[in-house]
């Protein structure tokens, strides 16, 4: 089968919006077990503006965008006020940029001072869509002290955040289906839109990444105690979804233009273009592995992560997700 056909079918399928990630740096307060950032790293906090400008070069303006600033953690109380204006300049630019775009703020809520980020978004709402995403795992992530926090300060931005995401690991698939996700996950569903994302692999992949089984698992549980929960509500709500994966454009923490497949794992690809290559043979092992575009399910199904299911390719052609649509629907 010829990459280009595919890729070009996926093209549609992968929807409207593309998607574009700026880690401004890896220093954080966190030390997740699953993150494969150096949190001690200051690297890039003095180049902010260069990666704007790096984003606008390899963009195109007309075509919507949603755009991901990230650390790290940019809201650490140690940060002064110059580093937070630093932010709303990269965000004003962003916005003025793009025809259309959404900007989203990524952080922990592991900080005090929390109406620094409620005053940067409201002031960055004037040129545009502003809004913030955060994490909940139960494993891997929170003492109890950073667990209340996290709560208290999700309360008190509660009507800019767009998603709070699960990281989908072994050690995460394994609290819920034990039931040891916590009493507020329930609350988290009813509030948010909380969204499973999977888990892109780094040196602790053999520790970490679950297998196509154990993800399957995990669809079924939530589909039975928390449908509301995303992927699995627009499963069901929707004949036609887009795919998980968007091709996202990473600028990392040195300025490099690179794409999720060379962000980590156990082979990385520091060039966009070479990664981007490496992604679509990824795309075309998965769409002939599991006869994708012969599946009922094809236009409902987010085909997944493809790099994900290249670490993990076990050789079995049985797809899990189909067999999951066959349960839920």
């Amino acid at each position: 089968m010829d990459l280009i056909p595919v890729v070009n079918i996926l093209e549609e399928k992968k929807g409207k919006w593309k998607e574009a990630h700026l880690i401004l740096f890896e220093y954080c307060n966190l030390r997740c077990s699953f993150c494969h950032q150096d949190h001690e790293s200051k690297i890039g906090i003095d180049k902010i503006q260069e990666k704007v400008d790096q984003l606008i070069a390899n963009t195109d303006k007309a075509h919507p965008y949603v755009v991901n600033l990230t650390g790290g953690e940019l809201f650490l109380d140690e940060f002064s006020d110059v580093l937070i204006e630093e932010y709303y300049e990269a965000g004003k630019r962003i916005l003025n940029h793009f025809d259309e775009a959404l900007l989203v703020f990524g952080t922990n809520l592991i900080f005090n001072n929390v109406a620094r980020l409620v005053k940067l978004v409201q002031r960055l709402k004037r040129y545009g869509r502003v809004q913030i995403a955060t994490s909940y795992d139960p494993a891997g992530r929170f003492n109890v002290g950073q667990r209340e926090l996290f709560f208290k300060n999700l309360m008190a931005v509660k009507e800019y955040v767009r998603t709070v995401n699960v990281v989908i690991t072994k050690q995460n698939i394994h609290s819920f289906l034990d039931g040891h996700e916590g009493a507020e996950f329930k609350w988290l569903c009813e509030h948010f839109d909380v969204y499973f994302d999977h888990y892109i692999p780094s040196a602790m992949f053999e520790y970490i990444q679950p297998d196509e089984d154990l993800i399957g698992k995990l669809y079924l549980h939530l589909n039975k105690h928390y449908p509301n929960s995303y992927p699995i509500k627009d499963w069901k709500a929707n004949v036609v979804n887009t795919t998980t994966c968007r091709s996202t454009k990473i600028i990392n923490k040195d300025g490099v233009v690179t794409t999720c497949w060379s962000e980590a794992g156990k082979n990385s690809i520091l060039d966009e273009v070479e990664g981007l290559v490496a992604k679509d043979e990824a795309e075309l092992r998965f769409l002939e592995k599991y006869s994708c575009f012969a599946c009922e399910y094809y236009s409902r199904c987010g085909l997944r992560c493809f790099l994900h299911h290249s670490f993990v390719d076990d050789g079995d052609d049985t797809c899990k997700i189909k067999e999951m649509f066959d349960e839920i629907l």
